[in-house]
């Protein structure tokens, strides 16, 4: 932090011995458009990587869904065919837990 900035120069109009000929601004300004169109270039093709990138991770990856989420659950036929068992069984509800232990009152 002891470094200071360096100050630009104010911007001055061109000194005589600094004249630039005419050819050479031409050439400057053809540069600058190389510049400008390779810039444009080079961001356009980060992103188009960038969005191929993204697809190919909702695609490819384990983490991101590629169908709609099913739920969980046994087929229909066979929980008819388990509904049926237990009526002719008899069983018309489900069996009970035992009751949980209780601590006696002190």
């Amino acid at each position: 932090m002891g470094q200071q900035a360096k100050k630009r120069p104010r911007a001055q109009p061109p000194r005589p011995d600094r004249q630039v000929r005419a050819d050479r601004q031409q050439e400057l300004a053809a540069a600058r458009r190389r510049a400008n169109a390779t810039k444009v270039g080079f961001v356009a093709a980060v992103a188009v990587l960038f969005v191929g990138g993204m697809s190919l991770a909702r695609n490819a990856y384990a983490g991101h869904a590629k169908a709609p989420v099913v739920p969980l659950a046994a087929p229909g036929r066979y929980e008819q065919i388990v509904k049926k068992n237990l009526l002719q069984a008899g069983v018309v509800a489900p069996a009970q837990a035992p009751p949980g232990a209780a601590s006696a009152p002190s």
